[in-house]
C-alpha cells in the first residue's frame, strides 16, 4: 500500500471547511427565525394588551354615558342601541369614538395613540339588564343573554317582559351588564363587568318653609303653618305684611321666631336641577314633564315648564304617603296647590318674580315643607278645621335623592372569549 507524503493535498480540508460553514449557516438561520418568531410574539402581545386597554377604556366610557342618561324606564331603552360601535358618535348612550382610538379622532383629543392604534381598530359595546342571563357567561348574537326576559321591578312592584334582551333596568335594582369587545390589528379582547347606578343624597334646607316672603290669607284663631322641630325662613327683612304677614297673636306661625335673612341660598343649584331632572327622566314610569299634570304622585315630580305658566292642581287627591313622600320641582312658572302632599314643594322662580310663585289653596295641605326661591312669595291658604296648612314632615326631607356616577360592582370584572 503506497504512503500518502505529508504534503498530500487531497481535497479533505476543503470538505471539513465546507461542513463547518454549512453548520455555521445553519445556526445562524436558525437563530434568526427564532429571533424574529420572538419579536413576532411581542409584536402579537403588544397588539393584543393595547386591545385590553382599549376595552377597559370602552368599558369605562360607556359606565360615563350611562351615568349621564340612565335606561330606567321602557321609553328610555328605546334610544338604547342594540349594541355601540366606532361609528355610533351621535348616540348619547354610546362611548364618544374621539376619545379612544386616533383612528376615530385626531391625536390630540385622542385617548389611544399608540403606532398600534393609529389604524385598523374596532370596538363595540352592549348594554344588557342584570335581570336576565348574565353576559359573563358565553356572549354572541341569539345566545341566552339575548332572550326574552320577564320579572318584577323591585322598586314599582310592576311585572315587565321584554321581547328580546332588556336594554333598560328593567327590574329596578340599579345595575345593569356591560360588555366591552375591541380589535386591535386583528386582535380582540372582550370583557365584561356590572355596573351600578350609585345614589346621591342632595342637599336642602331643612325648613318647614324658605321664600322670599310669604302671607297668610286668613285671619283664623289657629296655628296655619307648624313648623316645630324646624323652621321658618325668608329672604325679606322688614317686619310688615310685604315681608310676613301673619298674626303672631294667634300663633298663626310656630315657632313665633322668622328667621330674616337676605343672603339666603338658593334651596338648589342649577347642577342639582339637572340631576334631579336626569332622575325624573329615567324614573319608572317617566316623572319629568313639559306640561302641568293632573297628578303629583311620585317620588321625583319634575314640571318642565315656561316661565309664564301657572300650573293648578285643581283637585283635591291625596299625593303619596308619610312613609312614602315625594318632591314636586317647578323650576319656573307659578303653582297652586288644592289636595294633600306628603313631600317638598320647590318652586325655582327662574322668572326672579317677587309676586305670587306658589300658592297653598284653602283647604290644601303639605306634610313635609316648601321652599320659593329668589324675592318669590308663598301665599298660604287656611284649611278648615283644626289641622295646618302646612305642617313639618322630617321623613321628607329625606326624598331629595339623585344618582352620581355609574361604577363597577366589586368581583364582576372578567374577560371573556374574544370570539
Amino acid at each position: 500500500m503506497p504512503r500518502r507524503h505529508p504534503r498530500d493535498e487531497g481535497g479533505w480540508l476543503l470538505v471539513t471547511s465546507l461542513i463547518v460553514l454549512l453548520t455555521m449557516t445553519t445556526v445562524a438561520l436558525v437563530s434568526f427565525t427564532l429571533v424574529d418568531r420572538g419579536q413576532q410574539h411581542s409584536l402579537d402581545q403588544r397588539q393584543r394588551e393595547s386591545a385590553l386597554n382599549l376595552a377597559e377604556g370602552v368599558l369605562y366610557s360607556q359606565a360615563f354615558a350611562l351615568a349621564q342618561k340612565w335606561p330606567g324606564n321602557a321609553v328610555a331603552a328605546l334610544s338604547v342601541p342594540s349594541t355601540c360601535t366606532e361609528v355610533t358618535a351621535a348616540t348619547p348612550l354610546c362611548p364618544t369614538p374621539s376619545t379612544l382610538a386616533a383612528a376615530q379622532g385626531s391625536p390630540a383629543t385622542a385617548a389611544f395613540v399608540n403606532s398600534d392604534s393609529l389604524t385598523n381598530v374596532t370596538w363595540t359595546t352592549r348594554i344588557r339588564d342584570n335581570g336576565g342571563p348574565s353576559l359573563a357567561g358565553s356572549y354572541s348574537p341569539g345566545a341566552p343573554a339575548e332572550a326574552t326576559q320577564s320579572g318584577t321591578n323591585i322598586r314599582t312592584g310592576l311585572a315587565y317582559s321584554c321581547p328580546g334582551p332588556c336594554r333598560w333596568d328593567a327590574n329596578g335594582d340599579r345595575q345593569m351588564w356591560v360588555q366591552a369587545r375591541a380589535v386591535v390589528q386583528g386582535k380582540a379582547r372582550s370583557i365584561v363587568a356590572l355596573l351600578k347606578r350609585e345614589q346621591f343624597t342632595e342637599p336642602f334646607p331643612r325648613n318647614t318653609v324658605t321664600a322670599g316672603s310669604f302671607g297668610i290669607t286668613n285671619s283664623g284663631n289657629k296655628t296655619v303653618v307648624n313648623a316645630l322641630g324646624s323652621q321658618v325662613a325668608v329672604r325679606c327683612t322688614a317686619f310688615t305684611a310685604a315681608c310676613a304677614d301673619y298674626d303672631a297673636a294667634k300663633a298663626q306661625v310656630q315657632p313665633a321666631t322668622i328667621i330674616r335673612d337676605p343672603n339666603l341660598p338658593p334651596a338648589l343649584t342649577a347642577r342639582q336641577l339637572e340631576r334631579f331632572k336626569a332622575a325624573a327622566q329615567s324614573a319608572d314610569p317617566p316623572t319629568y314633564f313639559t306640561t302641568c299634570q293632573p297628578s303629583l304622585e311620585g317620588a321625583i315630580i319634575y314640571l318642565d315648564i315656561p316661565a309664564t305658566t301657572a300650573c293648578t292642581d285643581s283637585s283635591a287627591a291625596v299625593y303619596n304617603t308619610p312613609e312614602s313622600p315625594g318632591m314636586v320641582i317647578i323650576p319656573r312658572g307659578t303653582f297652586a296647590l288644592a289636595g294633600t302632599l306628603y313631600g317638598l314643594i320647590y318652586a325655582g322662580n327662574q322668572q326672579n318674580s317677587s309676586g305670587a310663585v306658589l300658592t297653598l289653596d284653602a283647604n290644601s295641605y303639605v306634610i313635609g315643607g316648601v321652599a320659593v326661591d329668589g324675592p318669590g312669595r308663598l301665599v298660604i291658604g287656611q284649611a278648615s278645621g283644626p289641622r295646618p296648612t302646612i305642617n313639618y314632615l322630617a321623613n321628607a326631607f329625606n326624598v331629595p335623592v339623585t344618582f352620581g356616577t355609574t361604577g363597577l360592582v366589586q368581583n364582576t370584572w372578567r374577560e371573556l372569549p374574544a370570539n
